[in-house]
Order: C-alpha cells, then structure tokens, then sequence
C-alpha cells in the first residue's frame, strides 16, 4: 500500500543474513537459529575467566575424530532418501523424553564408536527427502537392524526453530541436536563453516538454589554440580580475536575462522575442550595436530542472552537487526479478551511499524486507522501519524488507486515492554487514550517472527500483503496472522460509498498445502474511543468467504465472495523497509 509519509530510504541491513548451513537440499536449521548465529560481536560473559579456568587454560583443545575409519573415532551420519523402510524402536531407559517409536533407520547406519561399543553408540540419520534429522543414544540393533533397541531418541525438523520442551534431554544431554554442531570435512573443503560446534567439559554446573540450571536453548542440565565457576549446558566460547591464525594450515584456519565468529557450545559431559566431528580419510595429521596445539585460554565465553528472542524457540537475533526484538503480529487489548472485538496488526520492517487498526465509528459501524510510518523513537517505542482513507468500493473493476484519499485524523505510540506485551497510546480527532496490548494467540504453534533470513521451506504467511504487482492497487490490503494450520485474515478495503470498511476471515483453516478457507464477517462493535469499551455490544453478520492459495511464501491467489459478489486477485508481500520480517 504507497500511504502518505511513507517515502523511507531503504535502511541498510549491517550483516545480511548468511544462508544456512545444508545437507543435501536441506538446510542445517534456518539461517537464524541459534547454532547458525554469529557470536563474534557478542560481550563477554561476566563468569567468562572461571569458567576457562574451570575447564583449563593450558588444557589443549582434541578434535573428537580422526582419519582412520577403521578406528570408529567420531560421530558418523547417514543421510537416507523417502524410500527407506521405517523399523520399531524401543527403550532401554528414558522413554518419556524420547520422540521416537519408529524411524527409518538404515540396518548398517553406523554407530559411534562400532558395533561393540559400550560408550554413547550415537546414530544420527538424516533423511534428505523430507528434511528431518534423526538422533539415537545408546543404539544396538536387534535383528540385523530390522528394530533398535535405545535409551532415548530426538526427532528435529531441519526447516525449523523449534525446540525440545524444556527439561527433555536428547540423545544429546544438554537437549540439542548433535549433527548440526559436528565439524564436517567438505565444509572444510568448501572453505567456510558457519555455524557453532558443539563441545564436552568435564564439571558443569547442574543445579542452581536446588533447581536444574543450563542456559538457553538448551533444554537439559548435566549432574548435580552447584558452583557457578563451571559453565552450565548451553555455555558459549569463541576463540579471541587477538588469536594469530596466519601460521596455520589453510584447512586449519576454517576451524579456526569458525571458532572466532560462531564458537564452540557446550552441549556435552565428558573430556575437556574436547569438540566433535566426522571422521574422514581426507583429515590430514597436520590438521589435527595443529587444532591440538591450542590452548583453553585462548577462547572467552560470551552472553549469549541478548541473542533469545522467545526461550522456546531457537531463532536468534541477528546482528543488524535494528531494534532486536520484531513485533510483526496481531496484538488486541491485555488482558486477553478484555476488549474482544479490535486489534492491530503490526508489521515490523526495520526499524518502521506499520500498524492497521481496525475499531468501530460513532455511529458502530466498522472503521480502520493506519499508522503507515511509525519510526523507532527509542528501543521497543515507535511513534507515526495515524491517517483514515477513502476509496474506490471493494468490487470496483478497474480499481483506480488514483481514487484513494488519505486524511490525517492524528498520531499513535507503540511502547513494548518485551516481545508479547506493550501500550497503544493514540490521540484521534482530539480523544487521547491508552491500552495495555499483549499478541493474539488463536493456535498453535505460535510463529517466531525475526528480521531478515530466508523464508523456511514450508513458509509462515504472516505479514501485510497488497494486490501483485505490487503498488497496481494501492490502498487496500490484508493483514495475515498465521498460526499452526489457521489463518486470521483482516482485509481493509471501502464500502460502496467510499468509506473504509474492513472484513474478517477469523478462522481460515488449511485445506490443502497452501490454501486457506473460511467464512468472511463484517462486525459492528462500541466507538473506538468508548469507555468502557463493552465486548458484548460487538455483533458479528457473515457476508460471504474466502480463499488464499499460496504458489510460493512471497505470492499467491485471494479469492472471495462478499454480498453475492465473487473476485479473485493475485497478491504479494508488501515490503516498504528492510530487512523484511520472516516468520516461522
């Protein structure tokens, strides 16, 4: 939608998002998760010194794996295709924080450690075909592997930021997923490894004023340790910058590049400043050698608080992300339902709001403001112009943005207190007021939505979307708020005399892969600036349906009928800063 006001520079994005690390056409988790984020800027964590001394200053790191595969040194991997025939698992012990009661485990997926192993006997296999990374602890199989006997198995989706819940461990303990921390020789042979690695420490601190302690994402604690001098699961080292890397073998430096901008995550008991990775016959001994002449002191730990955005989700912020926290939802009065009725959808693109209120006149007839330019006035504040619109009615053809006039009725603030909760201060035509605002919650899983990184690969459409190509309609829109197989649809349009007239699809339920259906209503309710402002003077009248189908996360098809009239228009995102917002 081209709103007044709303000639914005392009804000430059400081460090555009990497892609993900991949395995086959599957990403190793999005580009923003916590493993791919880079923690080169990050401070210094205050515990930084006890806990490098704590695993030892002038202890050497030791690469977990080596060149002879015959050793079974190292965490092998086995990537499978859709064809693979899925077997039982059972459990040996820890059945209820496992995910798994069958899989497509290979009969000859290798073990660490070999087939005689008494040690972890991880099995990690990925099945390439629909992205989903399989994990086993303690594997033995039974039967010439037509079944597995484990102690606890993790499942993860390879498209996605999702964790385990908290407290479950995995076949890792610290609760995270093994394969996407390990070092990889052809990533070492493509010149560049962009994510974390994961790495063992033999004290850890476990419980904290007599509960389990580890720090985000991790999900598990290790042992009973109470001193804060040791680091908990999920502790984060990177190597110092002032560390020379120029003598080292080319191949050694990638590790070392790694070190310095993404880190090593404790993710493990066991030896300390040992890291894992896959054995390969390619390692050369000077690699090795060379990684083992370095010395514990020469990393730091670094906070790694400021990079959560949710605790429940592995999504990170990301460096150049103008004001961290990203409000792109559908927000109404907090508490929940105290003004069932209104809201504002919040698009967020930079360091610019736009915001689409959608509220009732005097008269209670429905009504939507927008704030198109609201700024970033401090951390988590924006502020802008608020503007009424008239416009040609929702079934003109041809629809003339020529015809839409923009009205300044007065100003509105946005200031969040975090990612779920804020104040919506406006002043329209005179009447100023203040509302606590929280998110719209109507299904689950709820979309983690950040600033930059590439869409997943089954996309979250939330976001304000306008009639394709984009700026052939501008005026109108239709703001999606996307969660688990439901869209709630608000579409801000004009009724047949000019006025704005907005028209909700609360319930769009997924009909197929990318298409969305439900019934359309138009909603009478209290004036905006009533008060009290009563929930049960809303009505509600069905007016009609729609449809979205989506070819692909930017574009797709709305389709409706309203009042007996049937249309279908081709849409897409609406992008007016950067980085854009991808939710998932």
């Amino acid at each position: 939608m081209r709103w007044p006001c709303l000639s914005v520079a392009l804000l430059a994005f400081s460090q555009a998002a990497l892609p993900a690390p991949a395995i086959g056409s599957c990403p190793v988790f999005p580009s923003n998760h916590y493993w791919n984020t880079p923690v080169d800027t990050l401070a210094v964590h205050p515990s930084s010194n006890a806990w490098v001394n704590s695993i030892g200053a002038t202890t050497r790191l030791h690469p977990d794996w080596g060149n002879v595969l015959a050793d079974n040194y190292g965490i092998p991997f086995v990537t499978v295709a859709a064809n693979q025939p899925i077997v039982p698992i059972t459990y040996g012990a820890y059945p209820d924080e496992s995910d798994l009661t069958s899989a497509p485990i290979p009969p000859s997926a290798p073990v660490e450690g070999g087939l005689s192993s008494d040690g972890d006997r991880h099995v990690l296999v990925v099945d390439t075909s629909q992205c989903i990374l399989y994990e086993l602890y303690r594997a033995f199989p039974l039967n010439g592997g037509t079944s597995w006997r484990v102690d606890s198995s993790a499942r993860f989706d390879l498209r996605s930021n999702a964790l385990r819940p908290a407290g479950w461990t995995s076949a890792d303990a610290a609760g995270f997923a093994i394969f996407p921390g390990l070092v990889r020789y052809d990533e070492v042979l493509g010149g560049e490894i962009q994510h974390a690695i994961r790495f063992t420490a033999s004290r850890i601190w476990g419980r904290n004023n007599g509960q389990p302690y580890y720090l985000w994402p991790a999900r598990h604690w290790s042992g009973s340790g109470t001193d804060p001098n040791t680091p908990p699961m999920g502790a984060r080292f990177r190597l110092k910058a002032s560390f020379d890397i120029s003598g080292f073998d080319a191949r050694t430096q990638v590790i070392l590049r790694a070190f310095k901008k993404y880190g090593l995550v404790l993710a493990d008991g066991g030896s300390n400043w040992y890291f894992q990775g896959v054995s390969d016959e390619r390692w050369t001994d000077r690699v090795l050698n060379e990684l083992k002449s370095i010395a514990g002191g020469n990393f730091e730990a670094v906070d790694t608080s400021l990079m959560m955005i949710d605790p429940n989700s592995a999504a990170s912020r990301q460096e150049g992300s103008p004001s961290g926290t990203n409000y792109q939802a559908l927000w109404w009065r907090s508490p929940a339902t105290a003004e069932s009725g209104w809201g504002v959808n919040i698009t967020h693109q930079g360091d610019i709001l736009f915001a689409t209120w959608f509220t009732y006149d005097a008269t209670g007839a429905g009504q939507w403001f927008v704030m198109s330019n609201g700024n970033r006035t401090s951390d988590g504040v924006y502020s802008g112009t608020v503007y009424r619109t008239n416009g040609p009615s929702l079934d003109a053809t041809p629809w003339n943005p020529q015809l839409v006039t923009y009205q300044d009725v007065g100003s509105a603030t946005f200031a969040f207190a975090d990612a779920s909760n804020g104040t919506f201060t406006y002043t329209i035509e005179g009447v100023t007021q203040s509302k606590p605002i929280t998110k719209f919650v109507f299904a689950s899983p709820v979309p983690t939505c950040v600033s930059g990184g590439a869409p997943a690969t089954q996309p979250n459409y939330s976001d304000l979307w306008w009639r394709s190509p984009a700026a052939s309609e501008a005026g109108w829109g239709v703001n999606i708020a996307h969660q688990g197989d439901v869209l709630f649809a608000t579409w801000f349009t004009y009724d047949a005399s000019g006025r704005p007239l907005w028209l909700v699809m609360s319930s769009g339920t997924r009909i197929a892969p990318g298409t969305y259906s439900g019934t359309v209503h138009r909603t009478t309710g209290p004036a905006f600036s009533a008060n009290p402002w009563n929930p049960s003077l809303v009505a509600y009248a069905q007016v009609g349906s729609a449809t979205f189908s989506f070819s692909d996360a930017n574009n797709g098809t709305f389709e409706y009928t309203v009042n007996g009239i049937s249309q279908s228009k081709p849409i897409t995102r609406y992008v007016f800063s950067s980085p854009t917002t991808v939710c998932q």
